[in-house]
């Protein structure tokens, strides 16, 4: 049993390993002009070591994805959302995916969300092995915190894809070029918490 789980801890690192390189390598040369041996390469193993744990290049990008979505999560502690107030709740809860995808690894989502406009299978296997799981895991937190916090939960699941939602229309603009986000991507869980339980024109002066 040791034996087992040092394999697989050693499988797992090994699975990081390549799925770095290929980030470095995808951001710096492009998803289709990028080889499995340039990723092979950046890893320093085999070529054929690459599919022992990935099936082709949209494997790689889409285990690239659940890498920070895992890493994402793990920064969540469910005790740390205990006893928040509503608008604490909210910009904890965005806080997370957000902060995911900050300067560190936003051009891996730039290489994956290109792909992923093109790539019918890879966007299939978005929504079902990263998305959904995603939006489980949102329900699941927005329940905990209604029922401490005696709120019905009424249409539990329509406000996490609202959420969910801005969250990703936030980070395609991004994507796109807009300076002003990038600049103060650090401060929008707040913002958009003030901005969904206050208003749109709350706190940006005096109303028309």
């Amino acid at each position: 049993m040791v034996k087992d789980a040092v394999q697989e801890q050693l499988a797992a690192a090994r699975r990081t390993q390549i799925l770095e390189a290929a980030a470095t390598v995808f951001a710096e040369k492009g998803f289709h002009p990028a080889t499995i041996r340039d990723v092979a390469r950046a890893a320093g193993v085999a070529d054929g070591t690459i599919y022992n744990y990935f099936e082709n290049k949209p494997a790689l990008l889409l285990g690239l994805f659940e890498l920070m979505s895992t890493r994402a999560r793990q920064n969540i502690d469910p005790a740390s959302l205990a006893g928040l107030s509503q608008r604490e709740f909210i910009a904890a809860y965005l806080a997370h995916p957000l902060r995911a995808f900050g300067a560190d690894n936003f051009e891996w989502f730039r290489v994956i969300v290109s792909e992923m406009m093109v790539n019918p299978e890879l966007r299939g296997r978005f929504s079902a092995q990263v998305l959904e799981p995603m939006l489980i895991g949102g329900e699941a937190a927005f329940g905990r915190w209604a029922t401490q916090n005696g709120d019905s939960g009424s249409r539990l699941k329509l406000r996490v894809r609202l959420l969910s939602s801005l969250i990703l229309g936030l980070l395609l603009q991004r994507v796109l070029g807009d300076e002003t986000l990038e600049a103060s991507w650090a401060e929008l869980p707040e913002l958009l918490a003030d901005l969904l339980l206050g208003g749109l024109l709350e706190g940006f002066g005096p109303q028309a």
